[in-house]
């Protein structure tokens, strides 16, 4: 009997939390287009949510709070110089990031790497 009860209120709280998740998660409304953009992350802060990423043309701030994360445990990993693509929607004038993903740096292992770590050595 004690089973069936721990059972049934494990179920009941997986029920309750589940769609509460989702939902934290930014929707695309109608006629809206997800965009994208990849560049350098300069600035992230977390108790604001907000990511600041910049490209060669231009540079973005993104509210990512609910942002799915690719490449990334959590938020809190975001680090300045990292390397992301960003698919974002605009919304009255904000600028919602959906999907945050980690790319791969320029700096590798090969001799290109190892070229441009020498040259900002110095």
């Amino acid at each position: 009997m004690k089973r069936v009860i721990a059972s049934i209120l494990v179920v009941v709280v997986f029920l309750v939390l589940v769609p509460h998740v989702f939902s934290l998660t930014a929707k695309q409304q109608p006629g809206q287009k997800i965009e994208r953009f990849t560049g350098r992350v300069t600035s992230i802060s977390t108790s604001d949510m907000k990511m600041v990423v910049e490209s060669m043309k231009a540079g973005m701030t993104f509210e990512i709070g609910g942002a799915r994360l690719n490449g990334y445990k959590t938020v809190n990993n975001i680090k300045e110089g990292d390397r992301v693509t960003v698919q974002y929607v605009m919304h009255q004038g904000k600028v919602t990031a959906r999907t945050i993903t980690k790319n791969k740096s320029y700096r590798g292992n090969g001799p290109l790497g190892l070229v441009i770590a020498l040259h900002d050595a110095r």
